[in-house]
This record gives structure tokens, C-alpha cells and sequence, in this order.
């Protein structure tokens, strides 16, 4: 069985890291799931609709003199950027990022290439005995691909 350790992960935007990140996550895809129950039916019945793609997020440690990483996130959020180049590893090389080519994809898919993430909270919080927090969340627009 081959496993990853939590301490080779990393969030980065390019090949810049985002400093002090202790967790991250994708909630993954779903597929929409549309009603179609008409009178008289006795059960409810339910069509397939078009994928959701989800959210990511992540958490860890303020860090004011991360412009690179932590900073460059908030601008993202404030300009209401759209982001293609937000990594997520799982170890040193192996990374969750948004789809930009049908070449990761199944044959016959292509609807992913070109997915894009929004930041879509940035938020701080503290506690009088801790340290300052940093937390993230974006929604992804496509596809979020291991390569």
C-alpha cells in the first residue's frame, strides 16, 4: 500500500509557496441531482444534471511577510481573480491543480481544460492564547486534476 505523510504537502501559487499552511482539502465533484417526479408517481424519480466541481480550502498561520503566497491570495480575492496555477501537493511532486488541457482527462472529455479557481473567502481570526490564522476557501470552475 503506498501512502503520502502530511508533512510533504504544500500549497503554492506557481512555484511560489504559500508559507505556514497546515491543512488543505478538496471537497470534491458531484453531480446535480434534478427532480422528475410527476403526480400520480409513487416514488420519487430524479434525473442527472451537470457536475458541480466543488471547493478548496486551506488553513494555517498568518504570515505578513509572505507577499508571494499569503498576500498574493488576498489580492486574488480582493480583484476577484480567477487563478489556473494554484497547486495543491500530496508530497513532492505529486500535485491536485486545475485542469488546462483534456490530455489528464478520460477520452471523449474535454469539458475540464481551462478550469479556473476564484477565491472566494480569505479570512484571520485569533485567540488570546494562540497564534494569528489565515483560512481560504475557492471554488473551482472545471476540473482539479493529480498530476
Amino acid at each position: 500500500m503506498s501512502v503520502r505523510v502530511g508533512k510533504d504537502c504544500k500549497v503554492t501559487v506557481g512555484s511560489d509557496t504559500v508559507v505556514a499552511i497546515g491543512n488543505w482539502s478538496i471537497d470534491g465533484q458531484s453531480r446535480q441531482e434534478i427532480e422528475s417526479t410527476a403526480f400520480g408517481d409513487e416514488y420519487a424519480t430524479y434525473e442527472l444534471g451537470v457536475i458541480e466541481s466543488g471547493t478548496i480550502s486551506f488553513s494555517g498561520h498568518y504570515d505578513p511577510d509572505d507577499t508571494t503566497g499569503q498576500l498574493s491570495l488576498v489580492e486574488a480575492f480582493d480583484a476577484a481573480s480567477e487563478l489556473t496555477n494554484l497547486f495543491l501537493y500530496v508530497d513532492n511532486t505529486s500535485r491536485f491543480e486545475p485542469c488546462q488541457t483534456t490530455s489528464y482527462l478520460h477520452p471523449g472529455a474535454t469539458d475540464s481544460a481551462g478550469t479556473k479557481l476564484s477565491i472566494t473567502s480569505a479570512n484571520a481570526s485569533v485567540d488570546k492564547g494562540g497564534l494569528v490564522a489565515i483560512d481560504f476557501t475557492g471554488k473551482v470552475s472545471g476540473s482539479m486534476v493529480l498530476v
